[in-house]
């Protein structure tokens, strides 16, 4: 049970709001960027349309999974063989609650060079994160609908690279 469960009861709403608050003023532990409190909206499973069509407005110039053409996997998928060619990758879901997570594991040889997870921002999953880092194996993960998060071709590569290489 975590410290904020423990002071609301298990009030989630009201738990959500106290986190969404914190991570406005300080931003995301796990990302180092901070994040809008928005209102939360009910999760779906991601569409197989190109995403583009759904792109907000202020969209940055650069190559990102909003102006990309194709879904947000193709777009992952896409910056991963052009920017990271030597190592191979295998994708696998994971579905729980309705909340659809996409796994990709890349491998060095025959070894787990890293493990990334694209989540909506509604997913409370730890397990899995808490897993890999149990096994030794660098995780990173990236939400796919996040609001004002492009994930811009430079923020992916930069964040892989920061882990590959160290």
């Amino acid at each position: 049970m975590s410290l904020l469960s423990k002071l609301f009861g298990g009030d989630k709403n009201a738990e959500k709001e106290v986190k969404n608050l914190l991570n406005g003023l300080f931003g995301n532990a796990q990302t180092g960027q901070p994040t809008a409190a928005k209102p939360e909206t009910p999760a779906s499973a991601p569409s197989t349309q190109p995403v583009q069509s759904n792109a907000p407005a202020g969209i940055p110039a650069e190559e990102n999974q909003y102006n990309y053409n194709g879904t947000y996997e193709q777009y992952f998928e896409h910056v991963f063989a052009e920017d990271f060619p030597a190592y191979r990758f295998e994708k696998s879901y994971i579905d729980d609650y309705g909340k659809h997570r996409v796994i990709y594991t890349f491998f060095s040889g025959a070894g787990k060079a890293l493990v990334v997870e694209l989540m909506t921002e509604s997913s409370e999953a730890v397990k899995f994160r808490n897993d890999c880092i149990k096994a030794g194996v660098p995780y990173l993960r990236f939400y796919y609908d996040h609001e004002g998060w492009w994930n811009t071709r430079s923020y992916l590569v930069g964040r892989m690279r920061g882990v590959l290489n160290a």
